[in-house]
């Protein structure tokens, strides 16, 4: 990733998302993050927006709030695990769960992209799953919404082809949070059994990801997800 960019992270509060912030602040970024919650996160180079993926007007407060300064790269960490097999789960978690994965990146992408069209640059990475490819009992809503970014990553590379903007996916395996930690070592363990590389991810990983994405490098990769842990 070029140095000095404006990177936007949905999902900044916890988990994933703050401890990318985090780091890309740290990098000499300038960084803005937004989520339901309150962030205590405090760095000169991030800024924290409460707002809700799902609610298109929020979301457009927190873009009228940038200032006329764009993302360069749009990282979309937002989702909630609802882990419950199918005939157990209530629709109104099976709904919150597709809102934030799927209704979420759609409204925050849109608004990124009308900004990266203008600048003549911009790179979006959404944060997928294993579960999609692995498809494990109990996370059928979850993997539905991950599946559901992908896609999108997918149909948004084919309607921009033309402008200087790539959207690809990541899928993760598992990386210690507080998501991980209400899951159970019962689940946990299973999805390692069916990884090549089973080990949890680290940081350093995921960052060395979204930066070959993020740069001139991968200007030609979109459309695509890269997954971590060997699925087989």
């Amino acid at each position: 990733m070029k140095s000095g960019c404006n990177i936007l992270i949905a999902g900044s509060s916890q988990g994933i998302g703050k401890d990318l912030a985090r780091h890309y602040a740290g990098r000499g970024h300038h960084v803005a993050g937004f989520s339901r919650g309150q962030s205590d996160l405090t760095h000169e180079r991030y800024r924290h927006f409460r707002a809700d993926v799902a609610d298109a007007g929020q979301v457009q407060h927190v873009f009228s709030a940038l200032l006329g300064t764009p993302p360069d790269v749009l990282i979309y960490c937002a989702g909630s695990k609802a882990n419950s097999l199918a005939l157990l789960m209530s629709a109104k978690d099976a709904e919150e769960t597709l809102r934030s994965s799927v209704l979420g990146a759609f409204i925050t992408t849109r608004n990124a992209v009308r900004g990266m069209k203008r600048r003549g640059f911009g790179r979006v990475i959404y944060l997928s799953s294993v579960v999609v490819p692995l498809g494990q009992a109990g996370s059928v809503i979850y993997g539905a919404g991950k599946a559901g970014l992908e896609q999108l990553a997918f149909s948004m590379s084919r309607e921009f082809a033309k402008e200087n903007i790539t959207f690809n996916a990541l899928g993760l395996s598992i990386y210690p949070s507080r998501m991980t930690e209400s899951m159970g070592e019962a689940v946990l363990d299973n999805t390692r059994s069916v990884l090549v590389k089973s080990a949890d991810m680290a940081l350093d990983e995921l960052v060395g990801a979204i930066d070959f994405f993020a740069s001139d490098a991968a200007r030609q990769i979109t459309g695509q997800t890269l997954y971590f842990g060997g699925v087989r």
